[in-house]
């Protein structure tokens, strides 16, 4: 089996779309039901869930840097990307506070419904870069490089160096467009820069 560099990230980020609610809604039943052991399993979910994040956010800078995307797709793969860094931090405060509480307060659900939420839009908006914009899809020349390596026998130095090139890139990128007020552009409406315009210019960096 081989695996494109942009194919790592819908590989996992499965696990803290179903782990997250999972460990949210087994605390809140814990409580409610005072059953210790649902608040045990929603300790190590949490925990889980907190790790998938972290691999999903950093498989998802990896792939941001291997698509291609512009226009409005772009603002949704900014606004997908940074709310997925948003809901990485907010799991894994969650994970470090619960590791050390018995029992969950308003706030640690406060910041689960919400964090739920987010999760949520944030994989309607990866949804709709794949199935409407086309984006990673090799046929719809969403993919960056076609030619990219892949995991597979004879090209793992390869694949992993280019992941790390991506990896690093797409830190980059991402605290660029932050600091240039790029935060949530598909819901706050703001327009991206044009390919010409921008202050790291995609079609160098791998050069």
């Amino acid at each position: 089996m081989a695996i494109r560099l942009e194919q790592m990230h819908p590989a996992l980020v499965h696990l803290p779309i179903a782990l997250f609610p999972l460990a949210v809604v087994a605390d809140l039943l814990g409580a409610v039901m005072a059953k210790r052991s649902l608040r045990t399993f929603a300790k190590g979910a949490i925990t889980a869930a907190a790790a998938g994040a972290a691999a999903s956010a950093v498989t998802g800078l990896i792939a941001g840097e291997e698509v291609n995307v512009e226009g409005a797709s772009r603002d949704k793969l900014m606004t997908h990307r940074n709310l997925n860094a948003a809901i990485t931090i907010v799991a894994s405060g969650m994970s470090v506070w619960r590791a050390t509480h018995d029992e969950p307060n308003a706030v640690y659900f406060g910041a689960g419904v919400l964090g739920m939420g987010v999760l949520a839009y944030t994989a309607y908006l990866g949804g709709q870069l794949v199935y409407d914009s086309g984006t990673g899809v090799g046929p719809a020349k969403g993919v960056y490089r076609p030619d990219a390596p892949t995991m597979r026998s004879g090209q793992i130095g390869e694949f992993i160096s280019a992941a790390g090139t991506d990896l690093a890139h797409g830190v980059q990128h991402m605290v660029r467009e932050m600091g240039e007020g790029y935060i949530i552009p598909a819901i706050a409406g703001r327009k991206n820069p044009e390919p010409d315009d921008r202050s790291i210019d995609h079609s160098v960096k791998r050069a």
